[in-house]
């Protein structure tokens, strides 16, 4: 696996988890080995692992976003966004990244890849999911 950067690895696990949105019945870990072949987009083992855990865990993420997606069906929101959501929902539920470098890294994931909106939005809800929690760890 290549050298990459945390935050490369974070853009190609988005990349990924983008577009197995659309291919769902597909087994991921070899679905991830070739969108990232194909697409020739540099990876990682950290990659993998946000891929993967994304996938493995995405029922209790959806659950979670819904929660502070006040007024808003997780089916109305941007693709894009929501695949930064559930990113940086599974490090901020799921790992030891600390809640600032999750939160910072979704925004500018969301600044390269959303709509003029999605940096606000996406720092709105994943806040709102990391104040909760902590308030749960407490």
């Amino acid at each position: 696996m290549a050298s990459i950067t945390r935050r490369a690895a974070r853009e190609c696990a988005l990349k990924a988890l983008y577009s197995f949105d659309f291919n769902k019945d597909t087994d991921p870990v070899l679905y991830f080995a070739l969108v990232c072949a194909e697409g020739e987009i540099p990876t990682n083992d950290f990659a993998a692992t946000l891929f993967q855990g994304v996938v493995q865990h995405k029922s209790e993420i959806d659950e979670k976003i819904t929660e502070h997606t006040k007024g808003w069906k997780i089916e109305r929101v941007a693709r894009v966004s929501l695949a930064i959501l559930r990113l940086c929902a599974y490090e901020l539920m799921f790992t030891d990244v600390p809640q600032p470098v999750a939160l910072n890294e979704a925004v500018e994931l969301a600044k390269l890849y959303g709509h003029d909106e999605a940096p606000s939005f996406v720092n709105g809800i994943l806040n709102a999911i990391a104040n909760d929690i902590g308030k749960n760890k407490a």
